[in-house]
């Protein structure tokens, strides 16, 4: 039986054909170009966001681990003192020591020093801060020349709060913060405490404490010393009262050092000087170091007398004293700042 052949198609109609698959190839294409377009795109959006974001944390990264000296040269301040321009191409001169713990204490206190790099003088050092301080509102009051005894040498500025004295050694600029009636009298006060603290001291007569204390320091005989048991665990405090003047300076335990907040032990201690007729407060105190511990001084005061305090921790027994005196200029009160060691401790 044969087969019926097919009629071949219509021409036209495989034209059309043809036309329709072309058309569907080149939109397919077309579609396939926009996807990879749109692809790239977001490749390179998504691209850029990761380069920016990775910039920020780097930038972040590297100004966090800068030491404080990196960041106070790019600041252009002196270490220390917040306000106060470093001197051009000076470094500071305890940049391999900032972990120490007396170097921490002196730029806690307002104290600074900076090593002299270039050939400068301390008279370019001068000229340099004729300049810059006065734009910043310090003005000049003293310029003590070297061999003035009853002056300490350097220039000596104030501003509407505080005063600045700046010196130097050898190749090198000392800063530190002082009062403004400091800088007006040239810490003429410092020079007759020295002086006084060192004809006391000149004698061999100096007392020492009992030999069982927890503090050591040798006071001048001009000072009594008198011991009493105090309201913390029976610990003694102890008095030294200057026979010319009567006025005294205490060392009185208060807590265990940590026990609780240095403002909440304070409080205890004014609880301890209180009566039922005269009433203790604090007027002001500040945060600030001592022997590398964190200390309080301030001003308390009564309706009748008014005490300078600072608060000591002793590292032999871990008790907290509070070191305080009616008279502040008393070169002792400085003298036992500067000197007092826990007993047992290396002189």
């Amino acid at each position: 039986m044969r087969k019926r052949k097919s009629k071949p198609k219509d021409k036209k109609v495989l034209f059309k054909t043809k036309d329709r698959n072309l058309k569907k190839i080149r939109n397919k294409r077309k579609r396939k170009g926009l996807k990879q377009k749109i692809n790239i795109r977001k490749i390179l959006f998504f691209t850029t966001i990761v380069i920016f974001l990775l910039g920020i944390i780097f930038g972040l990264v590297k100004i966090f681990s800068k030491t404080p000296i990196e960041q106070n040269s790019e600041i252009g301040t002196v270490l220390g003192l917040e306000d106060i321009p470093i001197y051009p191409n000076s470094i500071f001169l305890y940049s391999n020591n900032m972990d120490n713990q007396v170097v921490k204490d002196m730029l806690a206190s307002g104290q600074s020093a900076y090593e002299i790099t270039d050939r400068s003088s301390f008279g370019n050092v001068k000229e340099y801060y004729a300049n810059e301080l006065i734009s910043k509102g310090w003005d000049l009051v003293l310029d003590i020349k070297i061999g003035e005894e009853d002056k300490k040498y350097g220039q000596y500025w104030i501003n509407s709060e505080k005063g600045l004295r700046i010196y130097s050694k050898f190749n090198d600029i000392w800063y530190e913060y002082i009062t403004i009636e400091e800088a007006k009298n040239g810490l003429s006060n410092r020079i007759s405490n020295e002086i006084e603290i060192d004809m006391l001291l000149a004698g061999s007569d100096n007392q020492e404490l009992l030999p069982d204390y927890p503090w050591q320091i040798k006071i001048p005989k001009e000072y009594l010393i008198r011991y009493e048991v105090s309201e913390f665990e029976d610990l003694r405090a102890v008095t030294f009262q200057k026979i010319l003047t009567g006025s005294y300076i205490t060392i009185y335990p208060v807590a265990y050092w940590g026990s609780k907040a240095l403002d909440y032990q304070l409080n205890d201690y004014l609880d301890a000087l209180s009566t039922e007729t005269e009433q203790w407060s604090i007027i002001n105190t500040y945060v600030t170091t001592f022997r590398g511990n964190s200390s309080l001084s301030g001003v308390i005061s009564s309706s009748s007398q008014q005490m300078d305090i600072l608060i000591l921790k002793n590292d032999k027994n871990f008790v907290t004293y509070i070191l305080s005196t009616e008279d502040k200029s008393d070169p002792l009160y400085q003298y036992i700042i500067d000197n007092i060691k826990y007993l047992g401790e290396d002189s």
